[in-house]
C-alpha cells in the first residue's frame, strides 16, 4: 500500500485509502497503540466516497463498531469483508442508538442495503459479541433495544455470499423491503457459554421482501433456523444445516389486523435439523388481539394467505416437534382466542421428510375453525419416535407410538396425513415430554 496516498487526501480519514472508486479500510488502532478506537466513521465514511459505482474492501484486519452503521441507498457497489467486525457490548447505547426495523419494535445494530449490490465475506466476519447479550436477556423473548445484527433494506438486485455471522446480538440477518435478494454460503453460530440460552437468534428471517434465495447455509442457534415472516413471497430455500434452535417455518405471521399477510410460493428444500425444537412448521397469531406490553409480543387478529408452500427432502434428528402447524402460537398457555384465525392456509406440503422425534409427536397440524385448511399433504413422511428406535417404552404417557394430530383440515382422508389423534387449539409450540390421549398432555 503506497501510504504516501493519504497526504494527499487530506479529506479522507485517516485510516480510509481511496483509489479513486475503490476504498480500502484500515481500523484505527493501528494508530492508536492497538487501542479500541471506533472505526464506524471510517465505515461510513468509506461508503459515502464508494458507495456508488465503487468498491468497499475492509482490509484483513480487526475493526471495532462502538456505534450504528448506516450504510443504504448503495448503487453498483461490491463489498469485499476481509476482516472482523467487532460489535462493542456497549448495550445501554444500543438499546437507545439502534435503527428501527418497524416489526415488532424490533431494532438493527446495521442497516444496509441498496440497488446491484455485492457483499463478499472474504475469510472475514461478524462478530456481535453476543454473549454479553445473552446474559442480559437472561432467556426472555425480546429485550427491548437488543440489535438484529445486519438488515438488510430497500434493496434490489442484492447478492450476499460467504458471510459468516459469530454470536449475533439478536437475529443475525433479515431482509425487509426488498426484491431479488440471494443470501448464500451462509454462516451463523450462536452458542452460549453460560446458564443463560441464546433466546431469539433466528439465522435468517425476511419481511415484505419477494423474489429471494437462501442456498447453502449453516446455522447454529436458539430460535427460528430460517422464518418467513409476513408478506414474504417467491422464497427459495435449499441445502440448509439447522442445530439446535427451532427450526424452519413460516412465520409468525397475522400479527396486524392493519397489515393482512400474504405469505405466497415458497419451498424449503434438502435441509438437515439437528437437536432442535422444532422441524417444519407453520406459525400465525389467533383471531384476536391481545395487548401485553412486552416490546413486540403482543397483537393478533391479523388476516391474509398462506399458499403453495413445501417442505421437501428433509432429515430431522432429535427434534422436538417436527412438524406443526398453529394459528395460536402466542396465547396457547392461556388459550385465549385460539380458535378465531380467519387468517387462511392452504396448499402446504411436507415431501420426503424422515427421523426421529424426541418424544412420541411426530406432526400436530391445527387449523382454525374459522378458516379450515384445504390441500394440505404429506407424501412419504417418516418419523418415529427416539425411544422406539431405542426400543424403549415411551414414559408418562399412555401412547406408545408416534402421534400425528390433526383439526380442521378439508379432505384428511385423501391428504396422506396419518391422523390418529385431534390436534389441540393451543397445542403448544415447545413440548417438553410425550403427549398422551388427551392431546393436551405435554410436560413443561
Amino acid at each position: 500500500m503506497n501510504f504516501w496516498l493519504l497526504a494527499l487526501l487530506p479529506l479522507v480519514n485517516a485510516w480510509v485509502v481511496n483509489y479513486g472508486t475503490t476504498c480500502i479500510l484500515y481500523p484505527e488502532a493501528l494508530v492508536h497503540n492497538g487501542q479500541p478506537v471506533d472505526d464506524s466513521p471510517s465505515i461510513q465514511q468509506a461508503f459515502e466516497m464508494c458507495g456508488t459505482n465503487g468498491t468497499v474492501i475492509f482490509s484483513d484486519n480487526l475493526f471495532h463498531v462502538n456505534t450504528v452503521l448506516n450504510t443504504t441507498n448503495l448503487l453498483n457497489c461490491d463489498v469485499h469483508l476481509r476482516g472482523e467486525l467487532r460489535f462493542s457490548t456497549n448495550i445501554p447505547y444500543w438499546r437507545t442508538h439502534a435503527i428501527s426495523v418497524v416489526l415488532q419494535d424490533q431494532v438493527t445494530a446495521w442497516l444496509f442495503g441498496g440497488e446491484n449490490v455485492n457483499f463478499y465475506g472474504e475469510g472475514g466476519f461478524y462478530n456481535g459479541q453476543g454473549q454479553a447479550w445473552y446474559d442480559a436477556n437472561k432467556n426472555q423473548s425480546n429485550q427491548p433495544g437488543r440489535p438484529m445484527s445486519i438488515t438488510f433494506y430497500n434493496s434490489t438486485n442484492l447478492l450476499v455470499d460467504r458471510l459468516r455471522i459469530i454470536q449475533p446480538q439478536l437475529w443475525a440477518t433479515f431482509v425487509w423491503d426488498s426484491k431479488n435478494v440471494s443470501v448464500t454460503n451462509l454462516f451463523v453460530n450462536a452458542t452460549s457459554n453460560s446458564k443463560w440460552g441464546t433466546m431469539n437468534t433466528d439465522g435468517y428471517d425476511s419481511w415484505k421482501s419477494d423474489q429471494l434465495l437462501v442456498e447453502n447455509a449453516t446455522i447454529i442457534n436458539g430460535d427460528d433456523c430460517i422464518a418467513a415472516k409476513g408478506n414474504t413471497t417467491n422464497l427459495y430455500v435449499k441445502n440448509v444445516y439447522c442445530e439446535g434452535g427451532t427450526g424452519i417455518t413460516i412465520g409468525s405471521i397475522g400479527q396486524y389486523p392493519e397489515t393482512p399477510d400474504y405469505n405466497l410460493n415458497t419451498t424449503f428444500e434438502n435441509v438437515k435439523i439437528v437437536n432442535s425444537m422444532d422441524g417444519a412448521y407453520v406459525k400465525t397469531w389467533q383471531g384476536t388481539r391481545i395487548y401485553t406490553p412486552s416490546n413486540g409480543d403482543w397483537g393478533g387478529g391479523g388476516k391474509g394467505l398462506v399458499k403453495n408452500v413445501t417442505f421437501r427432502n428433509f432429515e430431522m434428528v432429535n427434534v422436538g416437534l417436527p412438524i406443526q402447524m398453529s394459528q395460536c402460537v402466542y396465547s396457547d398457555d392461556s388459550n385465549k382466542g385460539c380458535n378465531t384465525s380467519k387468517l387462511q392456509i392452504e396448499d402446504v406440503h411436507w415431501e420426503n421428510i424422515h427421523g426421529t422425534s424426541r418424544f412420541n409427536i411426530a406432526s400436530s397440524i391445527y387449523c382454525s375453525a374459522e378458516r379450515p385448511c384445504p390441500n394440505i399433504t404429506f407424501s412419504n413422511v417418516n418419523i418415529t419416535g427416539i425411544n422406539t428406535t431405542h426400543h424403549l417404552p415411551y414414559y408418562d404417557t399412555d401412547i406408545q407410538h408416534e402421534i400425528f394430530q390433526c383439526t380442521n383440515i378439508i379432505g384428511v382422508n385423501n391428504s396422506g396425513i396419518p391422523c390418529n389423534q385431534a390436534a389441540p387449539s393451543n397445542f403448544s409450540q415447545w413440548i417438553y415430554g410425550n403427549v398422551d390421549s388427551s392431546g393436551l398432555a405435554t410436560l413443561n
